[in-house]
């Protein structure tokens, strides 16, 4: 079923392939395929996957761009957990689409209808959702999966926690998240004698065979009477690499016995169990090397080539306050702080959220500089990558990734770079430091003292190409940052003076 729905979301997704544009002038001409009748006489093809359009139905949702094709109160739209439509207890027929709440004039919510029209939990998660100017479609997305495409691994996930994707406690979510996460091809197919998959997994002799000479033999009190329970059980009960081994076994084993189907030829025992240890080999050895190589990345700040500025960014997140707090420092070729600010957010729902907006708040900063020649580092690998992609991106920070490459053309020179924790501590301690403000705040060729302490380390390092330079509160004295109104504009900065 979750592999059908792969085929619906692939009309829904690209209209204009080959596949979908059959499907559409022979069921669907005038209409879309989640709002399309199962009419008289379909083929075979088109019932099946038609059948698993409940799978789409369940999981599907809206992000937000000018919100003029999202109904308010029928459409999944509002993130976070649950079913993504309005919880309310009466609905105002003067609000249509979510277009009504949006002020097209600045690109922000109407916080007052919003607030009379919903309670303040749904209240935070609609002021949570970014907003860009340039007014973009509305984008369909898979609601199951952080990625927001949907696979078949995802939709497999979404069947059997009944959409509760969340639901960590489960015993079958603990056991398909440990069966997804085996770095290894997975097919548990078995034709031996009768072929049912409880053969497989319970009585077939040749598995056992070769399971005793993997020693990785099933348990003797696993007393369940389904294989599907029986098989969660072995699986939770035992550690990766014997779980590893196993699912390699069972390929195998479905690998011989389509030789037997198609060729007649017979493996032995002995054969597979040296191709099965071979394999573990490979790929044991093939993670120790991918181990080696990230443990060989770069774990220190690096200064920029000449006439660029380097910018770091990251962010602290409250999940019970649902804040945020962006932290952002800018440093020349010899490691000199040209400026740093921390910057406090509402509405922030997880913690991709919060990277997403730290790495904007170093754009803007960059930007109402002057900066030209800018290099952008964080320790978050999805917002770095996201940013560096050429594709659309459908994920729920895409509107914070478009306010950022939308910002791009004001400089001569960009790049974004993905660095290890230990290379971007002045950031997180910018962060840090800003959880103490309940305004944004901006610190001129200086930092607070404890992100200073920080850069003269790294300077010491190696980090500047002058060992012997000081910083620059060292060189004007008295320490020199101001704070920006949230209701102002830049124009309207506050200086404050205070002796260090």
């Amino acid at each position: 079923m979750a592999l059908l729905a792969k085929q619906g979301w692939k009309i829904i997704i690209q209209p204009n392939c080959l596949f979908a544009r059959v499907m559409k002038s022979k069921y669907f001409p005038k209409g879309n395929f989640m709002h399309t009748e199962l009419k008289a006489y379909p083929s075979f093809t088109w019932r099946i996957i038609w059948g698993a359009r409940r799978i789409l139905e369940e999981g599907i949702g809206w992000r937000v761009g000018n919100g003029e094709g999202i109904n308010i109160w029928n459409d999944a739209w509002i993130p976070g957990s649950g079913n993504g439509r309005v919880q309310c207890q009466f609905i105002d027929t003067i609000f249509t689409t979510v277009a009504d709440l949006i002020d097209k004039d600045t690109s922000t919510w109407k916080h007052d209808i919003i607030r009379s029209l919903f309670g303040e939990e749904q209240l935070k998660r609609i002021l949570a959702i970014p907003l860009v100017h340039g007014r973009p479609q509305d984008v369909l997305i898979w609601r199951g999966d952080n990625s927001v495409n949907y696979t078949v691994k995802n939709g497999y996930k979404w069947i059997i926690t009944d959409g509760n994707t969340r639901l960590q406690t489960d015993k079958r979510t603990i056991f398909f998240t440990k069966l997804w996460g085996l770095k290894i091809p997975i097919y548990p197919v078995c034709q031996e004698e009768e072929e049912t998959t409880e053969h497989l997994f319970q009585d077939c002799k040749f598995t056992q065979k070769v399971l005793q000479g993997m020693e990785v033999l099933d348990s003797t009190c696993n007393r369940e009477t389904t294989w599907k329970d029986w098989l969660i059980k072995e699986f939770n009960s035992q550690n990766t690499k014997k779980c590893e081994i196993k699912a390699i076994s069972y390929w195998a084993i479905w690998y011989n016995s389509n030789k037997v189907y198609h060729e007649g030829a017979k493996g032995q025992v002995n054969d597979l169990l040296a191709f099965i240890k071979a394999y573990y080999a490979e790929i044991t050895e093939l993670g120790e090397l991918s181990k080696q190589t990230s443990g060989n990345q770069e774990r220190r700040w690096n200064p920029p080539e000449r006439n660029t500025i380097k910018l770091n960014f990251d962010a602290s997140f409250n999940q019970n306050m649902e804040k945020s707090v962006s932290g952002v420092i800018a440093r020349n070729n010899e490691g000199l702080v040209m400026v740093a600010c921390t910057y406090p957010w509402d509405y922030t729902p997880d913690p991709i959220t919060a990277e997403a907006r730290a790495c904007l708040q170093a754009i803007i900063m960059a930007e109402e500089m002057g900066f030209q020649e800018i290099c952008v580092e964080g320790d978050s690998l999805t917002i770095i990558k996201k940013v560096n992609s050429l594709e659309d991106d459908r994920s729920n920070i895409s509107n914070l990734i478009k306010k950022i490459r939308g910002r791009l053309p004001k400089f001569r020179a960009t790049s974004f770079r993905h660095i290890p924790r230990e290379a971007n501590r002045a950031a997180h301690e910018m962060a840090r430091e800003g959880n103490k403000y309940d305004e944004p705040r901006y610190w001129v060729e200086e930092a607070p003292a404890p992100v200073e302490r920080l850069v003269i380390q790294e300077i010491r390092w190696g980090g500047g190409k002058d060992l012997g330079v000081r910083t620059r509160r060292e060189e004007i004295g008295p320490k020199n940052s101001f704070f920006c109104s949230r209701n102002g504009d830049n124009k309207k900065k506050h200086q404050e003076k205070s002796v260090s």
